[in-house]
Protein backbone atom coordinates (compact mmCIF):
# COMPACT_ATOMS: atom_id res chain seq x y z
CA UNK A 1 0.00 0.00 0.00
CA UNK A 2 3.09 2.20 1.06
CA UNK A 3 4.68 2.13 -2.60
CA UNK A 4 1.10 2.39 -4.45
CA UNK A 5 0.82 5.90 -2.58
CA UNK A 6 4.40 6.80 -2.89
CA UNK A 7 4.10 5.73 -6.47
CA UNK A 8 0.49 8.43 -7.26
CA UNK A 9 2.24 11.16 -5.12
CA UNK A 10 5.17 10.59 -7.63
CA UNK A 11 2.89 10.94 -10.40
CA UNK A 12 0.71 13.54 -9.04
CA UNK A 13 3.97 15.66 -8.13
CA UNK A 14 4.88 15.38 -11.50
CA UNK A 15 1.62 16.30 -13.57
CA UNK A 16 1.39 18.99 -10.98
CA UNK A 17 5.11 20.62 -11.86
CA UNK A 18 6.20 19.20 -8.39
CA UNK A 19 10.10 19.99 -9.08
CA UNK A 20 10.73 23.55 -7.35
CA UNK A 21 11.51 25.99 -9.57
CA UNK A 22 13.45 27.69 -7.51
CA UNK A 23 16.96 26.59 -9.49
CA UNK A 24 15.62 28.67 -12.29
CA UNK A 25 14.72 31.53 -10.34
CA UNK A 26 18.31 31.89 -9.02
CA UNK A 27 18.98 32.05 -12.64
CA UNK A 28 17.11 35.09 -12.90
CA UNK A 29 17.39 36.50 -9.77
CA UNK A 30 19.61 38.24 -7.81
CA UNK A 31 21.85 40.63 -10.05
CA UNK A 32 21.27 43.30 -12.60
CA UNK A 33 21.65 41.88 -15.95
CA UNK A 34 23.42 44.32 -18.53
CA UNK A 35 21.53 44.20 -21.98
CA UNK A 36 22.14 45.28 -25.63
CA UNK A 37 19.41 44.23 -28.09
CA UNK A 38 19.62 45.33 -31.79
CA UNK A 39 15.56 46.87 -32.29
CA UNK A 40 14.14 46.80 -36.01
CA UNK A 41 11.09 49.27 -36.79
CA UNK A 42 8.77 48.50 -39.10
CA UNK A 43 6.79 52.04 -39.68
CA UNK A 44 4.69 53.11 -43.06
CA UNK A 45 6.56 55.63 -45.82
CA UNK A 46 8.13 57.80 -45.22
CA UNK A 47 9.43 56.52 -42.49
CA UNK A 48 9.78 52.91 -43.33
CA UNK A 49 12.30 50.14 -41.50
CA UNK A 50 14.29 51.73 -39.00
CA UNK A 51 17.41 49.78 -37.02
CA UNK A 52 19.16 50.16 -33.91
CA UNK A 53 21.00 49.04 -30.71
CA UNK A 54 20.08 50.03 -27.13
CA UNK A 55 21.48 48.93 -23.85
CA UNK A 56 19.15 49.28 -20.20
CA UNK A 57 19.86 47.26 -16.97
CA UNK A 58 17.08 44.94 -15.97
CA UNK A 59 16.57 43.16 -12.14
CA UNK A 60 13.95 40.34 -11.79
CA UNK A 61 12.78 40.22 -9.21
CA UNK A 62 9.34 37.43 -7.07
CA UNK A 63 6.88 38.56 -9.09
CA UNK A 64 3.68 39.82 -7.98
CA UNK A 65 0.70 37.51 -9.38
CA UNK A 66 3.45 35.85 -11.63
CA UNK A 67 6.71 34.31 -11.42
CA UNK A 68 8.62 36.83 -11.96
CA UNK A 69 8.95 40.66 -12.47
CA UNK A 70 10.84 43.59 -13.95
CA UNK A 71 10.36 47.42 -13.46
CA UNK A 72 11.74 49.30 -15.88
CA UNK A 73 13.03 52.89 -15.79
CA UNK A 74 9.97 54.37 -17.45
CA UNK A 75 8.02 52.65 -15.15
CA UNK A 76 6.55 49.51 -17.26
CA UNK A 77 5.99 46.47 -14.65
CA UNK A 78 6.71 43.26 -16.90
CA UNK A 79 5.60 39.90 -15.31
CA UNK A 80 7.09 36.65 -16.48
CA UNK A 81 5.91 33.05 -16.00
CA UNK A 82 8.85 30.53 -15.84
CA UNK A 83 8.88 27.17 -17.97
CA UNK A 84 11.24 25.00 -15.37
CA UNK A 85 12.20 22.47 -18.29
CA UNK A 86 14.01 25.20 -20.30
CA UNK A 87 14.13 28.13 -18.17
CA UNK A 88 12.69 30.44 -20.26
CA UNK A 89 10.43 33.21 -18.97
CA UNK A 90 7.66 34.61 -20.50
CA UNK A 91 6.03 37.78 -20.73
CA UNK A 92 2.28 37.29 -19.05
CA UNK A 93 0.84 40.79 -19.06
CA UNK A 94 0.74 41.71 -22.14
CA UNK A 95 0.17 44.36 -23.59
CA UNK A 96 2.71 46.03 -21.34
CA UNK A 97 2.27 50.04 -22.70
CA UNK A 98 4.65 53.13 -21.22
CA UNK A 99 6.03 56.52 -22.69
CA UNK A 100 9.41 56.08 -23.46
CA UNK A 101 12.12 58.76 -25.29
CA UNK A 102 14.08 56.86 -27.82
CA UNK A 103 16.86 58.65 -29.40
CA UNK A 104 15.00 62.26 -28.58
CA UNK A 105 11.46 60.86 -29.72
CA UNK A 106 9.27 60.20 -27.52
CA UNK A 107 6.52 57.46 -27.58
CA UNK A 108 4.23 55.46 -26.19
CA UNK A 109 5.94 51.30 -26.15
CA UNK A 110 3.62 48.95 -26.43
CA UNK A 111 4.96 45.45 -25.71
CA UNK A 112 2.73 42.47 -26.85
CA UNK A 113 5.79 39.95 -26.52
CA UNK A 114 8.87 39.41 -24.27
CA UNK A 115 10.60 36.31 -23.88
CA UNK A 116 14.07 35.93 -21.55
CA UNK A 117 16.38 32.71 -21.60
CA UNK A 118 19.22 31.78 -19.19
CA UNK A 119 20.51 28.22 -18.43
CA UNK A 120 23.69 29.31 -16.11
CA UNK A 121 22.64 32.47 -14.44
CA UNK A 122 25.29 34.72 -16.73
CA UNK A 123 24.00 34.93 -20.01
CA UNK A 124 20.42 35.65 -20.79
CA UNK A 125 18.79 35.95 -24.31
CA UNK A 126 15.77 38.44 -25.16
CA UNK A 127 13.49 38.55 -27.70
CA UNK A 128 10.66 41.20 -27.86
CA UNK A 129 8.15 42.32 -30.04
CA UNK A 130 5.61 45.08 -29.61
CA UNK A 131 4.63 48.47 -31.19
CA UNK A 132 5.87 52.27 -30.86
CA UNK A 133 2.78 55.72 -31.62
CA UNK A 134 3.86 58.62 -31.58
CA UNK A 135 1.00 60.44 -32.59
CA UNK A 136 -0.58 59.61 -35.44
CA UNK A 137 2.66 57.77 -36.82
CA UNK A 138 2.55 53.94 -35.18
CA UNK A 139 5.58 51.16 -36.05
CA UNK A 140 6.16 47.91 -35.39
CA UNK A 141 9.13 46.39 -33.50
CA UNK A 142 11.27 43.45 -32.65
CA UNK A 143 14.10 43.22 -30.62
CA UNK A 144 16.71 40.63 -29.93
CA UNK A 145 19.79 40.37 -28.32
CA UNK A 146 21.59 39.70 -25.02
CA UNK A 147 22.36 40.45 -21.49
CA UNK A 148 25.27 39.76 -19.11
CA UNK A 149 26.28 39.75 -15.70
Amino acid sequence: MKRTLLAISSVVAAACGGSSNNNSFANFEGAAWNASVSATATCPPPVNMQAGNRTYSLTFAPGNGADLQVTSTEGCVYKFNLSNSNYTATLVNAPVSCTATISGITATVTWTSYTVTTTDGHNLTINTAGTATNGSLTCSFTETGSATR
